[in-house]
């Protein structure tokens, strides 16, 4: 008898036990889960990080007693396990094989399009860039030590500097330059009120020019040019060249771009050196969207739509809630 009971109870152990590890999975999607809960998830199955943040987007829609009642039976095992059940039938299905194939015959020629769009204005930026328009050379330093009173000699320094333009003839220019230690990052000031040495030239410039600066050189900058010290460098950026009346700098050039390309060309450029997993297909399909056709479907949008009846069959309750109030 006692054995009996020893093992109900065991069982019943087991049963709590079982319970308080599945207690996050098995709450309503209409509860958030505390950050102890969700941690204690994702350590299990980071996959339902992406399951967690739909449900977060889906609260910005639930307002009411009604809503709430509708969608209090789905848990968040039921949601996850859905996801999972779509991601990989979407992988493995010959039915969404189907999809992507009858979706690339209609609209793969817009890819096309796109990517012949992105390239065109990839190369309008960098053929009309200020550095294909004018080049700049340093030349050496000059220097002149003059009587700065009776007992005190300065010593003048002269930075010179070679001026080419390169295709056009060139209105004015605005390049922004510094000497610094050779294992420094160069940084560039925005403008030219204080915070960097600036050459202003503003006449026409035809043919190749030399001029003499003057750069605002940090005492022991200045001491190590003097001493012909090969480790400080002159370092420069060209920020405007005008010409024909027309402003060639980075940003001018960008204003010139349709939206969804600079969108495309920033997001690619900034990924790259923050996060290398660019969306290139998210930013193509915007592309095609304002500049291809208005009416294009994208890939997923396709695939949902035409099978629809597919994901209604796996769990319609589920299908509901993820489309309730137009959520893509």
């Amino acid at each position: 008898m006692l054995s009996v009971l020893n093992r109900h109870i065991f069982a019943l152990v087991c049963a709590v036990a079982f319970l308080a590890c599945s207690a996050p999975m098995e709450k309503s999607v209409i509860e958030p889960l505390t950050s102890k809960e969700l941690d204690k998830v994702v350590r299990k199955d980071k996959s339902f990080l992406a399951t967690y943040s739909i449900v977060e987007g889906m609260s910005n829609h639930i307002y009411t007693p009604q809503d709430s009642a509708r969608w209090k039976s789905i848990t968040y095992a039921r949601l996850h396990n859905y996801v999972k059940t779509i991601e990989s039938a979407e992988l493995n299905s010959p039915l969404f094989a189907q999809l992507r194939e009858k979706w690339g015959i209609q609209y793969d020629s817009y890819s096309k399009q796109a990517d012949s769009i992105i390239r065109y204005w990839k190369s309008y930026l960098q053929h009309n860039s200020p550095d294909s328009l004018l080049s700049v050379a340093f030349e050496g330093i000059e220097i002149e030590r003059f009587k700065k009173s009776a007992s005190v000699i300065d010593t003048l320094i002269k930075a010179k500097v070679a001026l080419v333009p390169l295709r056009y003839a060139i209105d004015s220019l605005s390049v922004i330059y510094s000497f610094q230690h050779k294992d420094e990052t160069p940084y560039f000031a925005a403008d030219s009120a204080g915070n960097a040495d600036v050459i202003l030239h503003k006449r026409k410039l035809r043919e190749p020019l030399k001029i003499k600066v003057f750069p605002n050189l940090a005492p022991h900058v200045k001491s190590g040019l003097i001493a012909e010290d090969s480790s400080y460098i002159f370092s420069f950026k060209i920020d405007k060249v005008y010409s024909s009346g027309k402003c060639f700098n980075e940003d001018s050039l960008k204003k010139e771009l349709p939206k969804s390309v600079l969108s495309y060309i920033e997001a690619e450029s900034t990924d790259v050196l923050v996060d290398p997993l660019f969306d290139q297909v998210f930013y193509m399909e915007k592309v095609i969207k304002e500049l291809v056709n208005p009416a294009f479907v994208s890939r997923n949008a396709y695939i949902r739509i035409n099978a629809e009846s597919y994901y209604k069959e796996i769990d319609s309750l589920v299908y509901s809630y993820l489309n309730y109030s137009g959520l893509q």
